[in-house]
């Protein structure tokens, strides 16, 4: 389903589910000064220009529309804190100069807790901006093939983000989904794995599923978890897992029907490290999560090339074999 287009000065975009609008918000510059005052933005332009990138996140970026919208309310909030840390800057000359009294005092005393409020509109916008840059480059892309990564981005530099610089490390784009949301871990999978589908349904690409995580209680969500898994599969899309490290008795009963389910060999051994899970992959990683990582950068790679899910299942596990038995470290 195509974006309605959105004109600016100087620029008209009409982005599609196939990067358009990726291309033609490179050339915002010239739109986003008009007027005689150049390098002055218009607002009414600035406004256009977010509400476009919102509607490409939720339907190319995979964000929902609740998550879009706490995005850019903490952005569009903390837009305002500059112009009160003015003003609270203002009011603390005012308090400095009648420091004669109590009404210099009482200015200066509001000059102290408007800093304070406009900090915390900042930091808002910062985390806003993050959401949005995070969701935003799974659009702009590197243009290798293209990963949705669901995992634990609750916390910046946490357990998604070490897994999406893996990936990203081996020249795929990480699409990240936050699975950290409270509730019942399943659901939360089984939702981000419905965005998956989605976000493929519009016409997105993505070319591989990693689901590193290792928290695989069962609960009344597992079963929707395997239907969306198969779900992803029938449109010819691996779905890539880890195998846990509860060791060989312990198996992933979320992991059902992946076509890639990862188990992990310590770092210079061909063999399955006794703490891994057992799956139909091996490769090198200090954890299952690390190991998953890698697969499906490779599995990725093969689906951009055209592999259908069996191809792909085939190819990593050859590819393995080639290298005697586990996927080297990238």
């Amino acid at each position: 389903m195509a974006i309605p287009g959105i004109s600016l000065p100087g620029l008209s975009l009409s982005p599609t589910p196939g990067g358009g609008g990726a291309q033609g918000i490179q050339g915002l510059l010239g739109g986003l000064t008009p007027g005689a005052k150049t390098g002055q933005l218009d607002p009414n332009v600035l406004m256009q220009l977010i509400q476009m990138i919102m509607q490409l996140l939720q339907q190319q970026g995979g964000m929902s529309q609740e998550q879009a919208q706490q995005a850019l309310e903490g952005l569009t909030g903390g837009m305002g804190g500059g112009g009160e840390a003015g003003a609270a800057g203002g009011a603390g000359n005012a308090g400095n100069a009648g420091n004669a009294g109590n009404a210099g005092g009482a200015e200066a005393a509001g000059a102290m807790t408007a800093p304070m409020q406009a900090a915390g509109q900042a930091q808002e916008a910062m985390n806003g901006a993050r959401q949005l840059g995070d969701a935003f480059a799974g659009i702009l892309g590197s243009g290798g093939p293209t990963v949705a990564v669901l995992d634990d981005f609750s916390q910046a530099g946490g357990h998604g983000d070490e897994i999406a610089g893996l990936i990203a490390s081996g020249g795929a784009t990480a699409a990240k989904y936050n699975i950290n949301t409270g509730g019942d871990l399943a659901g939360n999978i089984a939702n981000s794995l419905s965005g998956v589908i989605s976000r493929v349904q519009n016409g997105a690409q993505v070319d591989a599923v990693n689901l590193s995580q290792q928290m695989f209680q069962e609960s009344g969500n597992s079963a929707a978890v395997q239907q969306r898994i198969a779900q992803l599969q029938a449109m010819g899309i691996p779905v890539v897992v880890a195998a846990g490290n509860g060791g060989p008795g312990q198996q992933n009963t979320l992991a059902r029907g992946a076509a890639l389910q990862v188990e992990n060999s310590a770092r210079g051994s061909e063999a399955r490290a006794s703490s891994s899970g057992a799956g139909n992959v091996r490769s090198e990683g200090s954890f299952t999560s690390q190991a998953t990582a890698n697969v499906s950068v490779q599995a990725a790679r093969a689906h951009a090339q055209g592999q259908n899910v069996q191809q792909i299942q085939q190819t990593v596990q050859q590819q393995a074999a080639a290298q005697g038995g586990s996927l080297n470290a990238r």
